[in-house]
C-alpha cells in the first residue's frame, strides 16, 4: 500500500507567540525534521497545508519534494479545515494517509514504520496509555471524517460512531508521539533534540549531454498529472512558471519527444496532461529511485554500521 501524509501547518490565530513550523530544533527546524522523518520511512506524497507566513514556510521546504497547499482563510478557520483540504487533495494519490501537525519533531522513524505495518482501516500510536501522533487512516474513511460537523476537530471526527471502533492502537516506546515542541523554551527541555541519526541521501538524475531529469522534474510531472495544470504545479512547488517551463523544455529537447499534451482556453478552460511516453518515463524513474534508495540503506549499514 502507498502511504502519504498531510501536515497541517497553517496556524489558526494571529497571536504573536503562536507556534511556528520554522522553530529551530537541533540543526534544523521542526517542520523539516518531521518531513525528513516521514520521507525516511518512504512516505510519499507529503502534503503540507500552509497559512501564516506561507511564503516563508513554502520556500523553506521547497527542496524536500513536498506538495504545498495554502489555506488563505487560516485566520478564520480551524486546524480540521486545513486537514480536510489536505485529505481532499491527497485522496487519489495514495491508499493511506498519516495526519499530523509539525509540533511533534521528536517522533521516531521506527514509530512511523510500525504504524505503516498495520493493515486495518485506521491506527494510532499509544505511549503509556495515551494516544499520540500521527493517526493513519485508509482513504476509504475520508468521506466519514469530512462529514463531521462538530467542534472537536480531528479528534471528534475520529471518535464518531463507526470510525472509532476501527482504530487500532499501536503501543510504542516513543514519548515523541505526545511531546509537542511549541516554543524555544521547549527545545531547551529535551536534551535529545540535538541528537541526529545518520542516513544516506541519494539523488537520482538522468542525463545525456547534461542533466534533464531528476527529483524536481519527477515531482513537477506528478503534480501536473494530478492537477491538470502547469501553473498549479509550479505554485505547489513554490516555483516560478518560467522555471517550470524551462525545466520542461530542457527535458523535451534532450529526449526528442513532448512530455505534455496541453490545451489553452476554450469553454472548459485549459489543461495539461502527460503524454504516454512521459508517463512511462516517470513510472520507470520512480521505480529506479525507490530501488536505489533501498540499496543506499544497505550500503550505509555495510560501511557505517557503528556510525561516525
Amino acid at each position: 500500500m502507498k502511504t502519504g501524509a498531510v501536515i497541517s501547518a497553517a496556524g489558526h490565530n494571529s497571536l504573536a507567540n503562536a507556534f511556528s513550523p520554522l522553530l529551530p530544533i537541533g540543526h534544523t527546524t521542526v517542520i523539516r525534521r518531521v518531513i525528513t522523518t516521514l520521507k525516511q520511512c518512504g512516505v510519499d506524497p507529503v502534503v503540507v497545508i500552509t497559512g501564516r507566513d506561507a511564503k516563508e514556510v513554502e520556500k523553506h521546504i521547497s527542496k524536500l519534494r513536498v506538495i504545498c497547499l495554502r489555506n488563505e482563510e487560516y485566520e478564520n478557520s480551524q486546524m480540521f479545515d486545513s486537514i480536510g483540504m489536505g485529505l481532499r487533495y491527497i485522496e487519489d494519490l495514495c491508499d493511506r494517509i498519516l495526519i499530523l501537525p509539525p509540533k511533534f519533531p521528536l517522533l521516531l522513524p521506527e514509530t512511523i514504520k510500525k504504524i505503516m505495518e498495520c493493515s486495518g482501516k485506521a491506527s494510532c500510536p499509544v505511549y503509556e496509555g495515551r494516544r499520540g501522533h500521527p493517526v493513519m487512516i485508509h482513504k476509504d474513511l475520508i468521506p466519514s471524517l469530512l462529514s463531521y460537523r462538530g467542534e472537536r476537530g480531528l479528534g471528534g471526527a475520529l471518535r464518531q460512531e463507526g470510525v472509532d471502533a476501527l482504530i487500532e492502537e499501536i503501543p510504542v516506546d516513543d514519548k515523541g508521539i505526545i511531546e509537542a515542541v511549541e516554543s524555544n523554551q521547549d527545545t531547551a527541555i529535551y536534551p535529545a533534540l540535538g541528537h541526529h541519526v545518520m542516513r544516506p541521501s541519494v539523488s537520482l538524475s538522468l542525463e545525456f549531454d547534461e542533466v534533464f531529469f531528476g527529483p524536481e522534474m519527477a515531482q513537477f510531472l506528478m503534480l501536473i498529472e494530478h492537477a491538470g495544470s502547469m501553473q498549479t504545479a509550479c505554485r505547489q512547488m513554490n516555483m516560478s512558471y518560467s522555471k517550470g517551463f524551462k525545466l520542461l523544455k530542457n527535458a523535451e529537447n534532450q529526449l526528442g519527444y513532448p512530455l505534455l499534451i496541453t490545451q489553452s482556453g476554450g469553454l472548459e478552460g485549459g489543461f495539461s496532461q502527460l503524454t504516454p511516453k512521459a508517463a512511462d518515463l516517470l513510472e520507470k524513474y520512480m521505480a529506479f529511485e525507490k530501488e536505489l534508495k533501498g540499496k543506499a540503506e544497505e550500503l550505509l549499514k555495510k560501511y557505517f554500521e557503528e556510525g561516525l
